[in-house]
């Protein structure tokens, strides 16, 4: 029986797995703060920037401060949480340059590492014993059953031709079922009743169609099971294991900022198998082999050499 409260976990997965809420947290990290602003750099509409907008204050990602007394306005900015997300759009540009080099947020970007000077290439590791080049296959999870990511309730309605053509992390993202879809599988699932038992509230409808975009775009392989005619199995693939980095930087950003009043857990303990700790996840310098750090990394463009810090707003 799980917890009629979401998970630390589940809360972030639902903040992420919205493409208008990734897309205004990212154009906050670029400086955009007041609302027209955002409304014209996202051509999105009023009610839904207002309505996104008032969840993620809510959720402690924004804050607002006046600007203006008459008449009334204020402006949005990132809080010392929604800050802290910069590791996970670093590991969403990361996992771009690999699998959707083409894709805007990855095509003529760079990420300086201004103590160095370096355009570098984040390295993923383990804080707690110092190593590098942690993979997915380096570790072992353990989820509270209780806490176990249920899916969305509602959700943006994504048809599977806009599916089908996703090549970046963000779009992989931006549908709620698909994000959990992918939490279901790196967290052990591979057959459909274990999505569906993971994944109550999804259709079976629906997650059939999730499962076919989702081998069709190479994030999952089907594979027939030995003991069940015309049954599958559906197995992750490198692109998809790449994307453990994103998931476990999620999974740490969950527990430091969304994890107050329920028990300081995200409901995922993911352990580093060598050290044997709580995996803490973190990035490193390939050039000078330091630790990256928020207010020492930049984002630039190659042509206008134009930047954006992930330190966001103050």
């Amino acid at each position: 029986m799980t917890s009629a409260t979401p998970s630390a976990l589940e809360s972030a997965l639902l903040i992420v797995g919205d493409r208008w809420n990734l897309q205004i947290i990212r154009s906050c990290f670029q400086g955009a703060r007041r609302f027209q602003d955002l409304r014209n750099e996202l051509s999105i509409s009023d009610a839904v920037l207002a309505q996104r907008l008032r969840g993620l204050v809510a959720s402690g990602v924004l804050r607002t401060e006046s600007y203006s007394v008459s008449p009334p306005r204020h402006e949005y900015r990132l809080t010392d949480a929604g800050k802290e997300l910069w590791s996970v759009f670093v590991a969403m540009w990361s996992w771009d340059r690999r699998w959707a080099p083409g894709s805007p947020g990855a095509l003529g970007t760079h990420l300086i590492h201004l103590p160095c000077g370096n355009a570098v290439t984040p390295v993923f590791g383990c804080g707690q014993c110092g190593a590098i080049g942690v993979t997915a296959r380096d570790t072992e999870t353990t989820l509270d059953e209780n806490d176990a990511p249920r899916g969305a309730t509602r959700s943006r309605r994504s048809t599977a031709t806009d599916l089908g053509e996703f090549r970046d992390s963000t779009v992989v993202l931006a549908d709620r079922w698909s994000t959990f879809l992918l939490a279901a599988a790196l967290l052990g699932a591979h057959r459909f009743s274990e999505f569906k038992r993971r994944l109550p509230g999804i259709s079976p409808f629906t997650l059939t169609e999730r499962l076919g975009v989702f081998v069709e775009t190479e994030m999952l392989s089907r594979a027939p099971v030995a003991e069940g005619a015309g049954r599958h199995e559906y197995l992750l693939t490198p692109k998809s294991f790449d994307f453990f980095v994103v998931f476990a930087l999620l999974n740490g950003w969950a527990e430091h900022s969304l994890a107050d009043g329920r028990g300081g857990s995200s409901g995922l303990l993911i352990t580093h198998r060598a050290c044997g700790e709580p995996l803490v996840p973190r990035f490193t310098c390939n050039c000078c082999n330091q630790e990256l750090q928020r207010r020492e990394v930049e984002f630039q463009t190659r042509h206008s050499g134009r930047g954006y810090g992930a330190e966001g707003t103050a």
